[in-house]
């Protein structure tokens, strides 16, 4: 039974003082990051380690990393029923309450899903290590540089197109629209889809549009979030396409510093910048610093969450990939999946700028999407970027 097992873990009991509590640890889905839960109590089957060579002596923060990464694959990794430990309750964490902690979830790791920007710099080498060394065994590692040049149309008017997809923004959708009328670069246009509102969205908008012809409202009554985003795609003008949260806000030098970069940058497909953190009322929270994303690369991104924002792609590579994709990902990951496919094929450029404020609140989208779901569509676009990358390096067939 289970002979393809290497790695096995199972549920466990918390003890409380009102009585044990049964914690569930999820099936494996295939996550290949270092965030994944697996319970306090796991085993492996000794034979398969030693014949690996064991852990990686060169890596030893990441050895447990290192371990599940070696028994990464459709069966290796082995659920067992029943409850396998009880462990005392942890004692109250008041940094579970921190502001990062409110900020930053849901997801796994000290401080959740985002957890590898605040990581020692050590412990972060280390796991970057670990990680390439498993995308090399599965040849997924991708080589060398990126020469190639995005398809480039005759000059276009505008030259960028900023969308935005929202549902039920009344309170917020008019700060994005006005943080965008206050950019220094003027060629722009504003294509707002909006998603079914049940409140006055629609209405705010049409307002801002009925004195700015700039400003395009196109009414959709699906809510899924990537067919939104393709709407606005399909319905823009713009050379390049800048994204923007019905609830975050563009710097007034946002636009100018973004295609600029992308225009001296032609081998570039997707320019990305910094950005900082703000609260409900728009007031900056700076005890977290800018969010750079330092640890972007083509290969870490398949270990990350992210590359930052804003995002302003060509729209012509968007176009080449399919848009986003609304059959898999239509409620999450959409813009992650597209970024990994961009990579894999063009330069993505860093415009290292505080181009974006990203307001974290209570109504704040990713807050009430389904953890589960997040953590799914995420791993679910990885293993797709697995899939590519072994076909992609592939030896090329003899003449």
């Amino acid at each position: 039974m289970h002979e393809q097992g290497r790695f096995f873990y199972g549920d466990y009991l918390l003890r409380e003082a009102a009585g044990d509590q049964r914690q569930t640890v999820r099936a494996d889905i295939g996550d290949i990051t270092e965030r994944e839960d697996w319970g306090p109590l796991w085993a492996v089957r000794v034979p398969w380690l030693l014949k690996t060579g064991g852990l990686d002596e060169q890596n030893p923060r990441a050895a447990f990393y290192d371990l599940l990464l070696k028994s990464w694959g459709s069966g290796r990794r082995v659920h067992v029923g029943g409850a396998l430990a009880v462990i005392p309750a942890p004692a109250p964490d008041h940094a579970a309450d921190s502001a990062k902690r409110k900020l930053f979830f849901p997801g796994r790791g000290k401080l959740g899903g985002f957890s590898y920007l605040f990581m020692d710099p050590e412990d972060e080498r280390q796991t970057e290590a670990v990680f390439y060394n498993f995308l090399r065994c599965e040849q997924a590692y991708l080589e060398g540089t990126r020469s190639l040049i995005p398809p480039s149309p005759a000059k276009l008017s505008p030259m960028v197109t900023v969308i935005t997809a929202v549902f039920n923004r009344e309170k917020f959708i008019g700060r994005a629209i006005e943080s965008v009328q206050a950019q220094t670069f003027s060629d722009w246009e504003y294509v707002i889809v909006d998603n079914g509102s049940s409140d006055r969205t629609r209405e705010v908008v049409k307002e801002y549009a009925a004195k700015d012809a700039r400003i395009r409202l196109v009414e959709n009554d699906r809510n899924i979030i990537a067919l939104s985003l393709n709407l606005a795609v399909r319905a823009a003008r713009g050379k390049y396409i800048a994204q923007l949260d019905s609830d975050d806000e563009y710097l007034p030098h946002t636009l100018e510093k973004m295609t600029a970069a992308l225009e001296a940058n032609p081998a570039w497909g997707l320019a990305i910048g910094y950005y900082e953190l703000m609260d409900e009322a728009g007031n900056s929270l700076p005890e977290f610093g800018i969010i750079k994303h330092l640890e972007y690369n083509r290969n870490n991104i398949l270990r990350v969450d992210g590359a930052g924002a804003p995002r302003v792609w060509h729209r012509s590579v968007m176009l080449q990939f399919g848009l986003f994709d609304e059959k898999e990902l239509g409620h999450y990951g959409e813009d992650y999946d597209l970024v990994l496919k961009v990579g894999e094929k063009y330069e993505v450029g860093r415009v290292h700028e505080v181009c974006y404020r990203y307001r974290r609140h209570a109504d704040n989208t990713d807050v009430l999407r389904d953890a589960e779901m997040k953590i799914y569509n995420k791993t679910l676009a990885r293993l797709h970027a697995i899939k590519r990358r072994q076909v992609m390096n592939l030896p090329s067939p003899k003449p």
